[in-house]
């Protein structure tokens, strides 16, 4: 008999679509909830529901009461969440019910990155919520040391319901082409959501610098601009339009990345980013921070270069350093290649089924 698993996540609930078919082998039934517009395959179950981003408490609660609705009327043997506000609104769901629940931390958001005194209400807010489900969920997956540590350190989690699996996988099957690297110029690309703290200002002064040398290279800058404030929006990325190429989002990163030299990821902090994971894969050398969510992939003259956040010219300096040093760049390049293995879809959802099955096995 079937086993029935809901995965629930956000807009990137697609993202989710790979490992379904290795659990769809394993002998389970797949439903995915999220807020993605992308198509799913037959024989996965797609149910869209309405989710805020950012904190209402009028919608999460409409959402809260969505998922008691739904799971009253759909039976599961577990369900698993993704993403930062459903790892605590379905446990707050489904408090008073005993299917299993079980949930990864792919980050903790920018309330835990900044400082601002809204960002510190939500993050009390937050660990409040987290303590009240505590008990409700059988395992906490988390994708690096330090968000587990945080974890164990606000009593957000027991010692004994967590596990660590480093990225959500990559399907290596889908990378079967090596980028040339052989641009010229030489071809910068950073593909994320523009804010912030994924460190997009510093990648544009870190270009402006580069060029201001005299080094005239390509610069793609990838991903929907997701912020309108004083550090960064529309007008400030407007004025390095000169140097950086700003695509905006695309459907076409696979060829963009093979069109290009060297991937660039200035970011604050991650979860665990994938896409240096899609970079590695084929075959790019890396150049990024050197923050959690980073360093579990790149290590520093291994897979890249890595500097300390928020620091315009320590970036530049390594970008042109790898553009100037094709040895340093295709040894990088080769130990990404190798190193990228270690995380393939099929060793992360081999974990997966085994907590998903002993947490079903614990119910019964």
């Amino acid at each position: 008999m079937k086993k029935k698993i809901c995965l629930v996540g956000g807009e990137d609930v697609d993202k989710r679509i790979p490992l379904s078919k290795y659990l769809i082998s394993a002998d389970f039934d797949v439903t995915i909830v999220g807020t993605s517009p992308k198509q799913f395959p037959d024989n996965v179950t797609y149910i869209h529901y309405n989710l805020k981003r950012h904190f209402s408490f009028s919608a999460d609660y409409k959402t809260i009461t969505w998922l008691r609705d739904f799971f009253k009327n759909n039976h599961f043997d577990i369900i698993h969440t993704f993403d930062t506000k459903p790892a605590f609104l379905v446990p707050i769901a489904l408090l008073k019910t005993k299917t299993p629940i079980s949930r990864t931390i792919t980050g903790l958001g920018t309330i835990f990155m900044s400082n601002s005194f809204k960002s510190m209400l939500l993050r009390n807010v937050y660990i409040i919520l987290h303590k009240r489900v505590k008990n409700r969920v059988v395992k906490t997956v988390f994708q690096n040391e330090d968000d587990k540590n945080l974890y164990l350190k606000n009593n957000l989690i027991n010692k004994e319901n967590h596990a660590l699996i480093y990225s959500s996988g990559i399907e290596l099957d889908h990378y079967k082409s090596i980028a040339k690297r052989n641009n010229n110029p030489f071809t910068f690309i950073c593909v994320a959501r523009l804010v912030y703290e994924k460190g997009i200002v510093n990648l544009l002064e870190a270009a402006r610098i580069c060029h201001d040398k005299g080094y005239q290279f390509k610069y793609l800058l990838v991903g929907p601009l997701e912020e309108n404030s004083k550090r960064l929006n529309k007008s400030i990325l407007e004025s390095y339009r000169d140097i950086v190429d700003i695509l905006g989002p695309r459907h076409d990163i696979p060829e963009l990345l093979l069109q290009s030299d060297c991937f660039v990821l200035p970011t604050f902090r991650e979860g665990f980013s994938r896409v240096l994971l899609e970079a590695g894969a084929v075959g790019l050398p890396i150049v990024s921070t050197n923050v959690t969510g980073v360093r579990e992939f790149a290590r520093h003259e291994k897979e890249g270069l890595l500097v300390e956040p928020k620091n315009s010219q320590e970036l530049s300096d390594m970008m042109i350093k790898i553009a100037t040093n094709k040895d340093l760049a295709d040894k990088l390049a080769k130990n990404a290649l190798k190193h990228v293995e270690k995380f393939s879809l099929q060793n992360v959802a081999k974990q997966y089924i085994t907590i998903f099955n002993a947490a079903i096995n614990r119910s019964i």
